[in-house]
């Protein structure tokens, strides 16, 4: 089954309204060098573009697999827990993550935040002048590359609290099972905001790929 102009029309409009809400948000007052020019406002349209994918994906599947949408569907969108206390308020495009599955694994439960969690990752900024896949600011393990990072043989696993990485991660990784592995992209408003962070600009989208290895509860074995 697929969405007729009809059904795509409101999706596109509600698109529409999210990316001017967010070009919107922007200060005057970032960095302004070649490589970071209009920093805010590039970093909001590039997420603007990602939800509004994971969006129509997301609508395009439960519109033909309806409740088993998920098994035919690549995409997710969640919203942040600290942005949730009113569910019936309207959600803006910045209170949510959106992700791409890339593996999909077979484990059952969830961390929840304050559990403690071993991932693979990569986090990278937005594609940019100089980093056309996005400048790599962090990595668990001792190298870089997805070969090393993702490679079970090789792999060295980070150990971190759930309730201490930002809250775009936090929601990311409380939704995954052991063996996901996603690409989950953040809003700036879910992760280091109008801050600048060591080598993070400030307004940066940050975009993780991201394996759950295991997590550990307290009280009970590691999983």
């Amino acid at each position: 089954m697929k969405l007729t102009a009809t059904l795509l029309r409101p999706i596109m409009y509600a698109c529409l309204a999210l990316l001017a809400a967010a070009l919107a948000s922007c200060e005057e007052t970032e960095q302004t060098n070649t490589e970071y020019d209009d920093w805010c406002n590039r970093n909001n349209a590039y997420f603007a573009e990602r939800m509004a994918e994971a969006r129509a994906a997301v609508a395009q599947a439960k519109a033909a697999y309806g409740d088993d949408w998920e098994a035919h569907c690549d995409w997710r969108t969640f919203r942040s827990a600290a942005k949730a206390t009113d569910p019936a308020a309207p959600a803006a495009v910045t209170d949510s993550i959106c992700c791409k599955v890339i593996d999909r694994g077979t484990g059952t439960g969830f961390p929840f935040s304050t559990d403690s969690v071993r991932v693979n990752y990569v986090g990278r900024l937005m594609p940019s002048a100089s980093y056309a896949n996005g400048y790599v600011f962090d990595h668990s393990g001792l190298y870089a590359t997805d070969d090393y990072v993702f490679n079970p043989d090789l792999s060295t696993p980070a150990r971190l609290l759930v309730s201490s990485t930002v809250d775009g991660f936090a929601t990311a990784v409380q939704h995954m099972r052991i063996g996901d592995r996603w690409k989950v992209f953040i809003p700036w408003q879910l992760g280091y905001g109008a801050t600048e962070k060591n080598s993070i600009p400030a307004y940066s989208t940050l975009v993780f790929d991201l394996q759950l290895k295991g997590f550990a509860r307290a009280g009970y074995a590691t999983k």
